[in-house]
């Protein structure tokens, strides 16, 4: 028999492919064929399966293991036959081609086993032998047999089973599980085929132990339970601090302006019974040799437990609130402990579970936080975050407190020193122009009668000196009361003409802009929201600065443009004088700050300070761009009217 028609035979009832679906099976090598033919002989393994599907190549192993032994009884059948006809020499060779085919049918690595109806084997493999726990004496002895080893429920779909191998000539793949000699139930996937011996009709069994695949199918089960577990775990502790993140997110909003200490942590204890039921919670401080008892919320099932922690419990005896105390860690009791609350007495025994928190503010603890239960179980990992949560946006809401009072306190101080200064430079300012008005005065009578009949001519520079010092007294003192008057004389902005207002500055300074023979272009201005007279003085000062500090080379020219954007009007003064350096950008607007020697430019250093305390004022911003070289721009933002 040709190996290729023996395939053509076997290969569809070891595999239950149909003829029909080709005549060798598409994965093998165009090789196999003559493997086959020269491994028969020696009974090796003659399948290369270069092209085996993933995944499959265990199973296409254990067909070809199959399919071989198949070829080899097939083949010694055919020369059994032949051999009737031929000489002694060739009946030798064809028991030796029985040795080679029984020496490969207990080599092949899948359990074989062909049985009648009855579960009477006929013949086994070593590997179905071993499967079942069983030697080969035992087997030849008939020891084993297929009905007594299968478990009853799986009783009638093995008669099923035999009933259409043997009787209706068909291959069979199904599931079952057989008892091992030890008493284990082994889980088996069975392929049975319809086989001859001699006349008999048998059964061929090609069994495969499904114990590996199930362990690891439950291995991966556990592991993907396990991971379930896991995430389970992580999603209730995301969901705990979700929602004493929530809590406290309305606890921010409720108190974002609350500043008592106590109401904070009242709010707290709140959220902690409120997500913990049936607790009670208790906040103590220490004082002097107690804890005191500063806040509690929740329902005491004993008043008179909540009476005695009112009395204070001693420090250093106090288990309970001293050891979170001391070591800024949290103490949890599963199983609470009277003995660490020793001077409760008994009515402290109705507290089962507890949990204890130092509250910190900064590096420092502040006091203790205690959730006591009245039901007896473990804190689980959700309860503890969602726990150490609530304190720790406790300590934040603490901090943040302290640090507003703290900064009011900074606050109201300044303003109070600010408003201060503002009176005194206003009374001092006019309390200096009365002796100076005496000095000018008298200077200026002294020039009068004697100025043309001094025979000292240092007389004459003393004087001098004498009017422009006074003069420029006055100037001083005359910039301190507008600078004064920005704040102290204040009245509520209305709807103001931009360009009317811009045109009055303007014309305020008409005579140095003539004798600088300047030229100022004003644009058209959007209206803004503002003080009229204080507006007036921003721009005269902003105007009068870029003619003050002009170039030697070229007359001045100041434009004046404006734009709204949102709800801001944005105003430049752009001119062609000297520019200010990059670096005195934010110097020019500190008060008596210059930037040129007094006898080169005239002024006090106090303009630019009044202009941006004015816009400041009104809510907007002040600010210069220059290159140093090529004039200024001062641009400054008021609040656009409606």
């Amino acid at each position: 028999m040709q190996i290729r028609e023996a395939l053509h035979t076997t290969w569809p009832e070891i595999t239950l492919h149909r003829q029909a679906d080709g005549m060798i099976p598409p994965f093998l090598s165009p090789d196999d064929p003559a493997l086959m033919t020269a491994a028969l002989p020696s009974g090796s393994a003659f399948l290369s399966l270069p092209d085996a599907p993933a995944g499959q190549r265990e199973a296409l192993e254990v067909a070809a293991a199959l399919v071989g032994a198949a070829l080899a009884r097939i083949e010694a059948q055919q020369e059994a036959r032949e051999v009737r006809l031929q000489p002694e020499p060739l009946r030798e060779n064809a028991a030796r081609l029985q040795e080679r085919f029984d020496a490969l049918f207990n080599a092949a690595p899948v359990g074989i086993a062909a049985g009648r109806r009855d579960g009477t084997l006929v013949r086994a493999n070593d590997a179905y032998l071993g499967l079942l726990g069983f030697t080969r004496e035992e087997f030849q002895a008939g020891a084993v047999n297929w009905v007594d080893l299968t478990p009853p429920e799986f009783a009638e779909v093995d008669r099923d089973a035999l009933r259409r191998a043997i009787g209706d000539g068909q291959a069979v793949r199904y599931e079952k599980e057989m008892r091992h000699r030890s008493g284990e139930r082994i889980a088996q996937e069975v392929t049975l085929l319809p086989h001859w011996e001699g006349s008999e009709a048998v059964g061929v069994a090609y069994v495969r132990d499904l114990r590996p695949e199930r362990a690891a199918a439950l291995g991966h089960a556990l592991e993907l339970r396990a991971r379930g577990e896991e995430l389970e775990r992580l999603n209730a502790e995301l969901t705990a601090r979700s929602e004493a993140l929530e809590r406290f997110a309305e606890l921010s909003r409720d108190l974002a302006l609350e500043r008592d200490p106590l109401v904070l942590v009242g709010r707290a204890q709140e959220i902690a019974v409120s997500l913990m039921p049936g607790s009670v919670c208790t906040y103590y401080e220490p004082q002097g040799q107690l804890w005191s008892l500063r806040s509690h919320r929740g329902e005491f099932r004993r008043p008179e437990l909540l009476a005695r922690l009112r009395l204070g419990l001693p420090r250093g005896e106090t288990l309970n609130v001293d050891r979170p105390f001391e070591t800024l860690a949290p103490y949890y009791q599963d199983a609470f402990d009277p003995a660490t609350v020793q001077s409760a007495g008994s009515s402290i025994s109705v507290i089962r579970t507890s949990a204890s928190f130092p509250v910190r503010t900064g590096a420092q603890p502040r006091g203790v936080l205690v959730v006591g239960r009245h039901d007896q179980r473990a804190w689980t990992t959700a309860e503890k975050t969602l726990l150490e949560t609530v304190v720790f946006n406790l300590q934040l809401a603490l901090e943040r407190a302290e640090q507003s009072g703290e900064l009011q306190r900074r606050t109201l101080a300044l303003e109070r020193s600010n408003a201060e200064l503002e009176r005194f430079a206003f009374v001092a300012g006019h309390d200096l122009q009365e002796p100076l008005r005496s000095v000018t005065s008298f200077a200026q009578l002294l020039v009068k009668r004697f100025g043309a009949h001094q025979d000292d001519p240092r007389a004459a520079q003393y004087l001098k000196h004498i009017q422009g010092g006074t003069q420029r007294m006055q100037e001083l003192i005359q910039e301190l009361l507008n600078y004064a008057r920005v704040t102290a004389e204040t009245r509520p902005p209305t709807r103001q003409n931009t360009n009317a207002v811009t045109a009055a500055a303007v014309q305020d300074l008409r005579a140095s802009l003539d004798a600088a023979g300047a030229v100022v272009t004003v644009f058209d201005l959007p209206p803004v929201v503002a003080d009229s007279t204080q507006l007036r003085q921003l721009m005269q000062n902003l105007i009068g600065n870029a003619v003050k500090y002009r170039h030697a080379d070229r007359a001045p020219v100041v434009t004046v443009t404006g734009e709204q954007r949102g709800p801001w009007v944005q105003i430049d003064v752009h001119d062609n004088g000297l520019g200010i350096a990059p670096e005195y950008h934010e110097r020019i607007f500190t008060v008596f700050q210059r930037l040129h020697a007094r006898d080169q430019y005239g002024g006090t250093g106090v303009g630019l300070t009044i202009a941006r305390r004015i816009v400041e004022r009104h809510g907007g911003q002040l600010w210069v761009s220059s290159d140093g070289v090529s004039g200024s721009t001062f641009h400054l933002t008021l609040p656009a009217a409606p």
